[in-house]
């Protein structure tokens, strides 16, 4: 119990510590308004373009959406925040294990993302004025956790790349509108290319979009349990190769006596 307690505590703390947006104001501007323009948008076009038809898949499919300003702007800045501060050495030196110093520093944008994802899901519910059965909420939070799980693995990864790059933005930017393509959301799958749909199998939220959609729009739970293992696997794969960057680098900082690798 100590270990777990330990766990939330330094989640709670390193977000607290590198977070911004924990002032209401901010918070308000980039974690609420910003996802329901962007769910309000998409839902627009959809209802428009598909004549309201399995309305309530696509709004759920975009309102999972929403978790990509946490799972990757948000993991992101859990070294590229410590790499401005120049803490990062003194996070990468300490004994602790780094699997769960990075794991419990997840934790915080898991949960949030959660939480903007059903902030958009309500809004798309009352905008629209549809329903969801009561049966599929705790189905459909399971597959969103897990979802979101996946994409800050793949979010880490990218934030690895802040030891060689500066241009940080610019390939969370392109990750953020990858996911919103690949993933499905405001459209059938089936309509990309075989060679597309193929590599779309590989990145987080393809998966949960799908099972979004199923359990919303069709009912369907036949799928959850092994869709949901295939992405839960495929997050562990994101965490674990984003560990072995962090260990390649913390190996070269010995030799190089600095953490930046370029």
């Amino acid at each position: 119990m100590e270990g777990i307690l330990r766990f939330a505590r330094h989640s709670f703390l390193s977000y607290k510590a590198l977070f911004g947006w924990l002032d209401p104001k901010v918070y308000i501007l980039v974690m609420v308004m910003n996802p329901i323009s962007q769910i309000l948008f998409f839902a627009v076009l959809v209802n428009y373009v598909y004549d309201g038809d399995d309305l309530v898949g696509y709004i759920g499919a975009n309102a999972l959406i929403l978790c990509v300003l946490n799972s990757v702007f948000g993991i992101m800045s859990i070294i590229t925040s410590d790499r401005r501060m120049g803490t990062l050495q003194l996070v990468m030196a300490t004994p602790v294990n780094k699997i769960g110093l990075f794991l419990s520093r997840s934790l915080a944008h898991v949960l949030n993302g959660l939480f903007t994802s059903v902030l958009g899901l309500i809004f798309g519910m009352v905008i629209f004025q549809i329903t969801i059965p009561l049966e599929a909420i705790l189905p459909l939070m399971t597959v969103w956790m897990v979802s979101i799980f996946a994409a800050c693995g793949l979010g880490l990864i990218i934030g690895c790349f802040s030891l060689w790059t500066p241009s940080m933005h610019l390939l969370a930017n392109l990750l953020a509108s990858s996911l919103l393509l690949l993933s499905g959301a405001n459209y059938p799958q089936n309509i990309m290319p075989d060679w597309l749909l193929s590599f779309a199998d590989f990145v987080p939220l393809t998966k949960g979009v799908e099972l979004t959609k199923q359990l919303l729009n069709e009912g369907n739970y036949s799928n959850v349990i092994p869709l949901l293992s295939a992405e839960f696997i495929l997050g562990i794969c994101y965490f674990v190769i984003s560990f072995l960057f962090l260990k390649y680098a913390e190996h070269l900082s010995r030799v190089k006596g600095t953490m930046d690798l370029d």
